[in-house]
């Protein structure tokens, strides 16, 4: 990276930083190469990638944590600027533009998905079973980021093949972390419910699928984050009649056929 001024140096590693997220070398979730790596890769000094780093941590690209590294939170910078903009509407109205994002995300990875994705996430599911996530955000511990930190969901993204999908999902996961919704939300899925409708969504996207996926999807989503009450009852993302669940729940019993037939 040949640059005659400081500034030029600068603009440069911050340019080649930010190339390495958008184009999806470094993927969203992914740690990315240490201080001193880089300033090898970029041929700058370390106090000019740290300031390139900083500055996509600001608008929300990046994170550095503590003793962990810095890791990419978003591939593009809508993050920060969508967190802003979400401060002027309510929590139903959040929660219900994150369910259109899962279910567009599951539609499109079942469509444009590939075997790399495909493998990915099969192990993505593996590696979940078991998990456990706090019933509560913010009552059981005070790391409530686990609930929107699933390897699985982000793939899922992934294999969607729409950086702006991802991106969108990941600035609405950043506004639902803040602290004026914490003892809000709950995850009222148990760890087997949640392998069982990651399968159902993986086994619509390994088929291609799109309106299993999308089903699938709509089923997982009134089982993931939910909105509580002072006295801790969730309130229902959706008011069904006796006859539209009965619909639903013959959909899921056929979904649980064809799965454990294969």
């Amino acid at each position: 990276m040949a640059s005659t001024t400081g500034s030029d140096r600068a603009r440069a590693t911050l340019a080649f930083l930010r190339r390495k997220i958008t184009t999806g070398e470094w993927p969203v979730g992914s740690r990315i190469p240490i201080e001193p790596e880089l300033a090898e890769q970029t041929g700058v000094g370390r106090s000019t990638v740290r300031e390139a780093v900083r500055s996509l941590a600001s608008i929300g690209m990046l994170e550095t944590l503590p003793g962990r590294g810095t890791f990419v939170r978003s591939s593009a910078p809508t993050s920060t600027l969508l967190n802003e903009f979400l401060a002027d509407f309510t929590l139903e109205e959040i929660l219900s533009y994150r369910r259109a994002l899962e279910i567009e995300a599951a539609q499109q990875a079942s469509i444009h998905r590939s075997e790399e994705d495909l493998i990915a996430l099969e192990q993505a599911a593996i590696d979940e079973v078991g998990c456990t996530r706090c019933p509560v955000l913010g009552f059981a511990n005070d790391d409530d980021t686990s609930a929107f930190d699933s390897k699985f969901h982000r793939l899922v993204f992934d294999a969607a093949k729409n950086r702006l999908l991802a991106s969108l999902y990941a600035g609405i996961n950043d506004r639902l972390r803040t602290p004026e919704h914490r003892g809000k939300l709950a995850m009222v899925a148990t760890g087997a419910e949640m392998e069982r409708d990651h399968a159902r969504v993986l086994d619509a996207i390994r088929r291609q699928d799109f309106i299993d996926a999308v089903h699938a999807m709509v089923n997982h989503v009134d089982n993931d984050v939910v909105i509580v009450n002072e006295q801790h009852e969730v309130v229902p993302p959706l008011t069904r009649t006796p006859e539209q669940q009965q619909r639903i729940d013959l959909a899921v019993e056929a979904d649980d056929q064809r799965i454990a037939a294969r």
